[in-house]
C-alpha cells in the first residue's frame, strides 16, 4: 500500500469519460514500482486548448500534446525559510501532471485500445518524467520504456505493444 496523496481534477466535460480510479491506480503503481510511494502529486485532465496554452508557455510548442509534467523544484531557497512542517510537506510533493483528454482519446482510437489504457499510459509516462526518467538518449529511452512497460503490464490487460513501440513522444 502506498502513502501517496494523489489529487485529481477532471474537467467537468470529461467526468463521464474518465475515472479517477484509473489515474490514481497508475500513479500509485508508478510510485510503488520506483520505491517512491511516500511522494504526492496532482493530476489535472484538461481540454486541448488549455493543454496547447501550457505547451506554448512552457515548451514553446504552439500545439496541444497528450501529457505535460511539472516537477516541484528541489533545493528551493523558499523551503529553507518555511517552518519545518511546511517544508517537509513540500518535500513530499513530486509535481503535477496535465493530461489532454481529447488528444488522448484520439490516440487511443488511432492505436486501437481503450481510453482507460491510454490515460493510464500517460499517467505512468508523466510520473516517470517527474521521477527523473527521460527519453532524450537511446540508453535513457530504453530504461524508461522498460520501466513503463513493467508498470503498465501490472495495470492493464490490453496489449499496448503497438502504442509502446511507436510512441508519439
Amino acid at each position: 500500500m502506498t502513502n501517496a496523496q494523489i489529487l485529481i481534477q477532471i474537467d467537468e466535460r470529461f467526468q463521464a469519460c474518465v475515472e479517477e480510479a484509473w489515474l490514481a491506480a497508475a500513479a500509485r503503481a508508478t510510485l510503488r514500482a520506483c520505491v517512491r510511494d511516500e511522494l504526492s502529486l496532482s493530476i489535472q485532465v484538461v481540454d486541448d486548448a488549455e493543454m496547447q496554452r501550457y505547451n506554448r508557455i512552457y515548451r514553446q510548442q504552439d500545439a496541444p500534446t497528450d501529457v505535460l509534467s511539472f516537477a516541484v523544484q528541489e533545493g528551493s531557497t523558499i523551503s529553507s525559510e518555511m517552518p519545518d512542517t511546511l517544508a517537509a510537506e513540500l518535500a513530499s510533493e513530486l509535481g503535477d501532471l496535465l493530461l489532454a483528454f481529447p488528444y488522448a482519446s484520439r490516440q487511443a482510437e488511432r492505436h486501437g485500445h481503450s481510453i482507460a489504457a491510454e490515460m493510464q499510459l500517460l499517467v505512468v509516462h508523466g510520473t516517470l518524467h517527474l521521477l527523473g526518467y527521460d527519453h532524450d538518449t537511446p540508453a535513457r529511452q530504453a530504461e524508461m520504456w522498460r520501466k513503463q512497460t513493467e508498470i503498465l503490464s501490472s495495470l492493464i490487460d490490453e496489449d499496448l505493444t503497438p502504442r509502446l513501440t511507436t510512441p508519439d513522444w
